[in-house]
């Protein structure tokens, strides 16, 4: 991935810096605060505040030199998964955590709330960590009045933003066994700018209740933590980058399909065997059976195509009722031969002045090789099924 594409998702206002500074290892928040005058501090909310030198240039590295991270991924419904654009939309609360022992809290009482809210102005002066989500197409942060968000002090030296948003990030899907297909998709949340040197970032909640999602999604979905391997981003030679996120898992719902499409398209291929029954006389009853089945089949193929997603080849469903046009193809072909070897056996029989054979199952000829189409045909077909199911649902 170039530098160019990614795209930064700032919480707030923020300003990189091209060197980090020492923070002293005092615990400012155990400093009890006297918020009684408030020009003594550079910003105060709710008896939690600011000192004059504090900066938010500056970031509140632990001990080891780095910042932690938590991010909590609560989603709330898929709204949409887009095989055309390859994308995946959906709402969620997401919320961002990290220490600033900077913050000058009051006494403790007993009874206290560890979680406080404060004015969400705060959020201005205080150093946020640089987010950035990969592979992010919009983000929407939704508002009436004011922003559907919040800014909380947790246990008197944490800080936790969030805010409700509706997300659309690119999934890479392949449709080659569509609707029998299945998508993996990686919902990563890393910074821009510091490697793990420097911060990482960890999933302090996921979660999502499939029950309610929306009953219209073609898809049924799960979520869950990425796996070690996809937790470090290289990138290039610049640094290995923490990430988090949840991997979604889309497995299609295929009843619909399997109804409206496979279903009929079988059974039209069992109808045309019927025409195996008749007798190659009777050539309107015949042909006109098989070649409506046939026309049937060209206007599901054509359905189907509008309605699939774009693959280089050929889809699962796309293969299917080619297949079974071919049978129903077969069929008329092979009833076509019919007809032409019926008509050099009558020309014969005028030739030799014989009296021409009538068509039946006890001797003629042409019934006889109805018969064997009336057992190859099915045979086929049943071998075509036993390779098609496996390799599709495997």
């Amino acid at each position: 991935m170039g530098l160019f594409k990614r795209i930064p998702i700032h919480l707030a206002i923020t300003v990189g810096l091209c060197f980090t500074l020492k923070l002293p290892d005092a615990d400012a928040s155990q400093i009890h605060t006297d918020t009684s005058d408030p020009s003594k501090f550079l910003k105060c909310a709710q008896q939690y505040c600011l000192s004059k030198n504090y900066s938010k240039l500056y970031e509140p590295f632990d001990s080891a030199g780095k910042v932690d991270v938590s991010v909590d991924l609560d989603v709330l419904q898929i709204l949409e998964v887009d095989d055309i654009k390859f994308t995946v939309s959906f709402s969620m609360y997401f919320g961002v955590r990290w220490q600033e022992p900077r913050l000058l809290s009051p006494a403790a009482q007993e009874g206290d709330n560890p979680y406080v809210a404060i004015d969400l102005g705060m959020i201005d002066f205080l150093w946020v960590p640089d987010v950035y989500i990969y592979h992010l197409k919009t983000i929407q942060v939704l508002n009436i009045f004011t922003q559907f968000a919040g800014l909380w002090i947790v246990n008197r030296t944490g800080i936790l933003y969030s805010q409700e948003t509706h997300v659309t990030f690119w999934c890479p899907m392949r449709f080659e066994r569509y609707p029998l297909d299945y998508q993996t998709c990686q919902f990563k949340v890393g910074s821009y700018a510091y490697d793990e040197n420097k911060m990482t970032f960890a999933a302090n909640l996921l979660q999502y209740d499939d029950s309610l999602r929306n009953t219209i999604l073609d898809y049924g979905v799960d979520l869950l933590p990425l796996a070690e391997e996809d937790s470090l981003y290289v990138f290039q030679d610049i640094g290995n980058y923490s990430l988090t996120g949840f991997e979604m898992r889309l497995k299609r719902n295929t009843l619909k399909y399997l109804v409206n499409y496979y279903l009929p398209s079988g059974l039209f291929v069992f109808v045309s065997w019927v025409s195996f029954l008749i007798p190659p006389e009777i050539v309107p009853g015949r042909m006109t059976l098989l070649v409506t089945l046939f026309l049937v089949l060209i206007n599901i193929f054509n359905n189907i195509t509008s309605n699939s997603p774009n693959v280089e080849g050929l889809t699962s469903i796309s293969a299917w009722v080619i297949t079974c046009i071919l049978f129903v193809f077969g069929a008329l072909a092979g009833y076509a031969g019919l007809l032409f070897k019926k008509n050099r056996l009558a020309k014969v029989d005028h030739e030799n002045n014989r009296i021409p054979k009538i068509g039946n199952w006890h001797g003629n000829l042409l019934a006889h090789v109805d018969a064997n189409f009336l057992i190859g045909f099915p045979f086929a077909f049943l071998v075509f099924n036993c390779i098609y199911w496996p390799y599709c649902l495997s």
